[in-house]
């Protein structure tokens, strides 16, 4: 089988040498739908670009960076369960293009900086995508203040806007709390991510504003913020059961949390389903191996972090952030009755 020339991909495709080649290199004069058909027929033809000589030509890396949070506490056995799951649908969408994943591991803000700032200076990558977005977040301060691409898992508070997938955790955390409600639990309990996070925030929005429409009165000891760990899961769950009046259903953030939580619950005799109803949110589909196995707010995450390769692209292709910011519902998995513990029910 002859070699594909952009000769042959321009007789292929009807267009000219010129546009093929300018389409290969990614020129913004040739538009996103044209390229597209070309790189397609390119690779349907097995061409292969000089991807040195194309890095020198364009100075640019055609390396696509992923932050990767790295914990410095080796009691986080949850760690890297959903980063391998992000990174895999990022890679799907990547497929096709000249880009590559390049992943850096930071442990904290300041160490994300410091790696930002490399990225940024030495040229090592051309966009950044990362996780975890908080209040006034310097990461997202930092890129934008240097114009530099990058699309986040997660909103923010910026007042410019740029490129987002996020799950609508505000939503999932109002449908759960006005469930539990109707179903007559009036001690819900919120076990929620340190409250610097975005997504934080927005939950516990989504759960004051269910109680305040539901008519129950909001008590700040029913919100146990901490790291999203099955180890602080136990922790909460140990405290609210102490608590004189205790929580009769509880809303967990991710299923780390939730497996501490229902842990904790065998330990201490208190049976769930029957004493206390458990909610989880973020579901990779793990927890429907728990014991019980809890309702979920399921979330497909590598169709989710597929959006986020996606919006990539296209941000390094000059897209409005209009067009690359999507927040999705999660689908709700009922595997328990939620109905309230017989007791609370008449205690309320």
């Amino acid at each position: 089988m002859a070699r594909a020339t952009i000769k042959s991909i321009a007789a292929r495709t009807g267009y000219s040498v010129g546009t093929v080649s300018s389409a290969l290199r990614g020129a913004k004069s040739v538009r996103r739908e044209t390229r597209e058909k070309i790189q397609k027929v390119a690779n349907e033809l097995g061409y292969r670009v000089n991807l040195d000589g194309l890095k020198l030509r364009t100075n640019k890396s055609y390396h696509i960076a992923v932050l990767v949070g790295v914990s410095m506490d080796a009691s986080e056995e949850w760690e890297g369960v959903e980063f391998t799951r992000i990174l895999s649908g990022i890679s799907i969408a990547l497929q096709g293009s000249r880009y590559q994943l390049s992943v850096f591991s930071v442990s904290d803000i300041e160490s994300a900086i410091v790696t930002l700032q490399s990225i940024v200076h030495e040229g090592l990558a051309d966009g950044v995508i990362f996780s975890g977005t908080r209040r006034n977040d310097p990461r997202i301060a930092y890129l934008q203040k240097h114009g530099f691409p990058f699309v986040t898992y997660g909103m923010s508070d910026s007042p410019k806007p740029h490129p987002f997938v996020d799950f609508d955790s505000q939503a999932a955390a109002y449908d759960a709390t006005t469930r539990l409600i109707d179903l007559g639990h009036r001690r819900i309990a919120l076990i929620n991510p340190p409250g610097d996070l975005i997504y934080a925030a927005q939950r516990e929005k989504g759960y004051l504003d269910a109680l305040a429409v539901g008519g129950v009165s909001f008590d700040s000891e029913l919100i146990c913020n901490g790291p999203t760990t099955a180890l602080f899961g136990r922790q909460a769950f140990q405290a609210l059961m102490q608590a004189p009046n205790r929580a009769s259903a509880i809303i967990c953030a991710n299923e780390a949390m939730t497996l501490g939580v229902l842990s904790a619950a065998a330990e201490t005799g208190v049976q769930v389903g029957r004493d206390v109803v458990v909610i989880s949110t973020d579901d990779l589909h793990l927890s429907q191996y728990f014991v019980p196995p809890p309702s979920t707010y399921y979330l497909p995450i590598v169709e989710t972090s597929r959006l986020l390769g996606e919006f990539m692209l296209k941000s390094l292709d000059g897209a409005d952030p209009s067009e690359t910011q999507k927040k999705i519902r999660a689908t709700f998995i009922e595997r328990q009755p939620d109905t309230p513990a017989p007791q609370m029910a008449r205690a309320n």
